[in-house]
């Protein structure tokens, strides 16, 4: 199946590059908005925790950084992937090619805006004078690879959907809320009642993201059986999602 996708490649560079110069067309900071917007956010969380709440976590910003960017990429993928194939419907009736393409191009879109974010974490950990570790900042690529996957799964189920049904966005929305509040990104996972912790950790996303700051901060790494079980799901999730979307692609051109 990747190999169909492959035959493609030049179609994929195609949209990739549109879908960034629209995204930023008649911007006035562009491309810059992917920086700034995390940062914004970053000086919100951080008045509003460790200055009004006084949560007492070291390098509080660094912190809600770290959180905040993977959890962006996320919630940005799947908004506009969501409905990559219905903003497309022309084209789609038009020509024949692999529709798995148009979600991929969200994803290799964001990405192109989320790996130098990472880069601004890595900035603010050595300003910070965070001890990084060389070993664990090598498993970024990884990281980045599963989160990436689990984010192309979430949105091929949720694109198709939304062929079908246009529901799909208004209850994503709903849903992401509800997700950030039971995802590790303003608060630390130790205050998680020990009690607790196991059905937390089912969230894929609690452990990205303390990976994410494994990487990043240097904190202590997750229990290898989370990773695993991470490793696990999103193996199983990736081959659901691409089955279904195949198997719902076939109508696609008369329904959209």
């Amino acid at each position: 199946m990747l190999a169909n996708i492959l035959k493609y490649k030049e179609l994929l560079y195609f949209l990739v590059h549109k879908e960034i110069r629209v995204r930023y067309r008649n911007s006035l900071f562009g491309f810059l908005w992917s920086l700034l917007e995390p940062l914004g956010l970053m000086v919100i969380y951080t008045i509003v925790f460790s200055i009004i709440l006084r949560f007492e976590v070291e390098n509080y910003a660094l912190f809600v950084l770290s959180g905040l960017i993977p959890w962006m990429f996320l919630t940005q993928s799947i908004n506009r992937g969501t409905k990559s194939l219905t903003n497309n419907s022309s084209l789609i009736r038009k020509i024949y090619f692999p529709r798995q393409i148009f979600p991929i191009t969200i994803i290799l879109a964001n990405l192109v805006n989320f790996i130098p974010a990472l880069f601004l974490v890595l900035a603010f950990a050595v300003i910070m004078n965070v001890n990084l570790l060389w070993g664990n900042l090598l498993l970024l690529p990884f990281i980045i690879l599963i989160h990436a996957l689990f984010v192309l799964a979430i949105v091929l189920l949720l694109s198709i959907s939304n062929v079908y049904y246009r529901d799909t966005e208004f209850v994503f929305n709903l849903i992401s809320r509800a997700w950030m509040y039971l995802s590790p990104i303003i608060y630390p996972v130790y205050l998680v009642p020990e009690q607790y912790l196991n059905l937390y950790m089912l969230n894929p996303m609690a452990i990205i993201i303390s990976m994410y700051r494994t990487a990043l901060m240097g904190h202590e790494m997750v229990p290898m059986s989370y990773v695993l079980y991470l490793l696990l799901f999103i193996s199983i999730f990736i081959l659901f999602s691409w089955f279904i979307f195949n198997r719902l692609n076939r109508r696609v051109g008369e329904v959209i």
